[in-house]
């Protein structure tokens, strides 16, 4: 049996060995799955939501929060990368409406990708600094599920960063799986000259976007909602300046 690649040092790569992508080729449409249009469709707004509190839930929101431990993406980074800026460019002239274009300005700031998901409430970071990572955020990646979510996949930059990472997740207890960055949301299904351009969108820019990344941070993030527009962050363990 083929071992799958290293999560975080070929995420597209382990993702396509598990059949994890969006079937594009299977396929004429792209229908938002149950989960999206639950818990993620009805976070679509234009305004900010206050910060955490328990008793005024909206639709696609809980109580009491989940708490994860993730690492912050610079998003004026990723929006000063010309491969970006011009993926972003051709998403919006191919679908326009059809993409939540508020998300950009309203996650500007919380732009992630979760290391280590759905800790207790007791989880506790190492203690800081932390050696430094860097990372390199690449193309866009649709999967089979959350199929209205354009995640950005992360991987480590070299074998030392993904042995950091790991020690981490270790210590968390936490599943070891690629980085996924959520980035954009679909408003709906998307069919015909759409979703061709959408298709080929994705095979175009997902190779050719390499961004490079060191985080500044380590989040420990509480969160009521699958976008975080609401959420609060507990505690920030540094990364070292240098390796």
């Amino acid at each position: 049996m083929t071992a799958l690649p290293h999560p975080l040092l070929d995420p597209l790569g382990n993702l396509d060995m598990q059949g994890a992508q969006f079937d594009w080729d299977g396929h004429d449409v792209l229908r938002l799955d149950d989960r999206y249009r639950r818990r993620h469709l009805p976070l679509l707004h234009e305004a900010p939501r206050p910060r955490l509190a328990g008793d005024d839930l909206s639709p696609a929101e809980y109580w009491p929060p989940i708490r994860s431990a993730v690492i912050p993406i610079d998003d004026a980074a990723l929006r000063a990368d010309a491969d970006v800026a011009a993926f972003l460019d051709d998403l919006r002239a191919a679908l326009g409406p059809a993409v939540w274009w508020p998300g950009l300005r309203l996650r500007a700031g919380l732009v992630h990708t979760t290391l280590a998901p759905g800790l207790g409430p007791e989880a506790a970071l190492p203690d800081g600094p932390l050696t430094a990572i860097h990372l390199v955020v690449r193309g866009p990646w649709l999967g089979r599920f959350n199929t209205g979510r354009i995640y950005l996949p992360v991987q480590a930059a070299d074998a030392a960063s993904a042995r950091r990472l790991e020690a981490v997740r270790v210590r968390l207890a936490a599943e070891h799986r690629p980085l996924l960055a959520g980035y954009l949301q679909l408003t709906g299904d998307v069919r015909g000259e759409q979703y061709a351009a959408l298709r080929g969108l994705v095979r175009r820019h997902q190779a050719r976007i390499q961004v490079p990344v060191t985080p500044a941070h380590l989040w420990l993030m509480d969160t009521m909602d699958d976008l975080v527009l609401r959420s609060h962050v507990e505690r920030r363990v540094p990364f070292a300046a240098k390796t």
